[in-house]
């Protein structure tokens, strides 16, 4: 049987844990420096030997803390070639009982960001999670990123299809972009259809990919969706997690805690050792 929440608190506006927060007893500060390294050490890892990598099948992961949650260090979007990098996670959960929802990702193709974001190499992360152009430049879809979801609770079918539209619609309505036409009410209700499903299981892993020219592919459970050419509904997606009003401020922060490195990443001669969240 599906347990049904609120919409709002699966998507909307209902608390995220974000990784840095994961010890509630340990300093904020030292817990991001601790997850800034992880990344980092992962990110030059794979910058070494990107292939093996990719050719891997039991791929390199680090796990949202909170959850405990594995998220593969790169994962290849679906009908793509080109594996992308793991910038960070965080963890949805309910306000009032902190119930898990679901854990989260955020995944870029390496190049693209390094020469999209090339300006801002060598800014501190404590600089950049605050930096306004580093998230228009990221939501300027110059380069493709994707967003991996693993549910920790299950949620109705229905419900999750409300949730995305009740945070989707308004940023597709407003001029987030000049593209704006009448067919993107014919893109939501196309995204609505990816979950036209009893009930989203736990542990369902969901894939949301976007490329600069603005074509959403996905993966629910496995099964591959239609993909739907809209560059408004990309822009709105990614706008949830790392717009101006985000579902959280500290899971925006938490998902780019990797960006730093990996634009540093190609400079770097040697690889650090010692990193605890990695696997072999």
């Amino acid at each position: 049987m599906a347990v049904c929440y609120d919409v709002r608190e699966f998507l909307g506006h209902a608390n995220v844990t974000a990784t840095s927060r994961y010890l509630q007893t340990t300093p904020v500060r030292l817990v991001e420096a601790m997850m800034t390294r992880s990344l980092r050490v992962l990110i030059l890892l794979v910058t070494v030997s990107a292939s093996a990598v990719a050719q891997s099948t039991t791929p390199d992961t680090v796990h949202e803390p909170r959850s405990g949650t594995p998220f593969p260090v790169s994962l290849t979007p679906p009908g793509g070639t080109t594996p992308h990098w793991i910038m960070g996670t965080a963890i949805r959960q309910r306000t009032i009982f902190r119930v898990k929802i679901y854990a989260f990702g955020l995944y870029v193709n390496p190049e693209g960001a390094r020469a999209s974001l090339s300006p801002f190499t060598g800014v501190a992360l404590s600089i950049l999670e605050r930096n306004a152009s580093f998230y228009r430049q990221l939501l300027d879809l110059d380069f493709a990123m994707t967003l991996r979801l693993v549910m920790l609770r299950t949620v109705s079918g229905d419900d999750v299809a409300e949730a995305f539209d009740d945070v989707l619609r308004p940023r597709m309505t407003r001029p987030l972009t000049d593209t704006n036409t009448p067919d993107e009410s014919v893109a939501l209700e196309r995204f609505r259809g990816y979950f036209d499903v009893d009930e989203v299981r736990k542990g369902t892993e969901i894939v949301f990919s976007c490329v600069p020219a603005g074509r959403l592919v996905a993966l629910v459970g496995g099964d591959e969706r239609p993909p739907i050419d809209s560059r408004t509904l990309c822009r709105a997606l990614f706008d949830v997690y790392l717009g101006d009003d985000p579902i959280s401020g500290e899971g925006k922060r938490s998902v780019i805690a990797g960006f730093p490195a990996l634009l540093v990443a190609a400079e770097e001669s040697q690889s650090p050792l010692g990193d605890a969240n990695r696997e072999p």
